[in-house]
């Protein structure tokens, strides 16, 4: 693939799955009017989330499978083994709390813009059905479609095409960022993207990125379900609890220590 793909059509790939998504996921939300009046969204609006996620990984499917480069290669799919995953899920439970507490600082700093109680809204669904959708959205579709095009797709050509693994980590994951449209968690999805692209370098799969990307987009959902009942037990003076920081802490270095230690 390599020989026949370079950086600027990687990029415009990446580029056309994303605005590909996101026109498909817009012709679906155009039947919602409650997009245009700001009222509570409707089952269209999540339908239509699905189904731009679904597509995501299409465009770069369709290039690969025209080009006959094998997918599963190219898109870094390996089988790992259940020391890696369990690692991984270590790691992860770690950085979620860490995230949490470096989100309230920044929040203290800069306070949260009003948009993000549309978001919060369109995280609360009131119809199960809608909520079935979100879960599958934003916990399953989400991580496995973003992981496979940024780390498996992308992150893997730079790497090959480079020979530079820290830049081709860097620059992947700064096009992840940008991509969110999200100035306001820039710095944070920026370097969440560095750590997902470590993971599947370092684990030479994007099975453990996924699986770190789940217990992530998973917790935030459930947090922003269940934030103000678990507030007394999470939280101590505005901050994560010292307890549960200090455990996040110990995880998340145990788990990146025994990544680094797979070979």
């Amino acid at each position: 693939m390599s020989r026949t793909l370079t950086v600027p059509v990687a990029f415009l790939i990446v580029i056309l799955s994303v605005f590909s998504a996101l026109i498909i996921a817009s012709i679906f939300s155009a039947l919602d009017p409650s997009i245009l009046d700001g009222t509570t969204p409707s089952l269209s609006t999540y339908i239509s989330m699905f189904v731009g996620q679904s597509f995501l990984i299409v465009p770069v499917l369709i290039y690969l499978n025209k080009k006959g480069a094998p997918i599963l290669d190219s898109l870094r799919i390996n089988i790992i083994s259940k020391k890696t995953a369990s690692a991984v899920l270590i790691l992860s439970l770690g950085a979620m709390v860490i995230s949490d507490e470096i989100n309230i600082l920044i929040e203290k700093i800069i306070p949260a813009p009003e948009s993000f109680l549309q978001l919060e809204a369109l995280l609360t669904p009131e119809n199960p059905i809608s909520m079935i959708i979100l879960i599958i959205t934003i916990v399953i579709l989400a991580p496995v479609g973003e992981e496979l095009l940024f780390r498996g797709f992308l992150q893997k050509f730079l790497e090959k095409t480079w020979g530079d693994v820290t830049k081709a980590i860097l620059i992947s994951s700064l096009f992840f960022a940008a991509i969110h449209f999200n100035p306001y968690w820039l710095i944070q999805i920026y370097f969440l993207g560095i750590l997902l692209g470590y993971i599947a370098w370092k684990t030479e799969s994007v099975i453990p990125a996924i699986i770190f990307h789940v217990v992530i987009n998973g917790s935030s959902l459930l947090f922003t379900h269940l934030g103000e009942s678990l507030e007394s037990t999470l939280l101590w003076n505005g901050h994560v609890n010292p307890v549960i920081l200090i455990l996040g802490g110990y995880c998340f270095f145990t788990g990146m220590k025994q990544i680094q230690g797979v070979s």
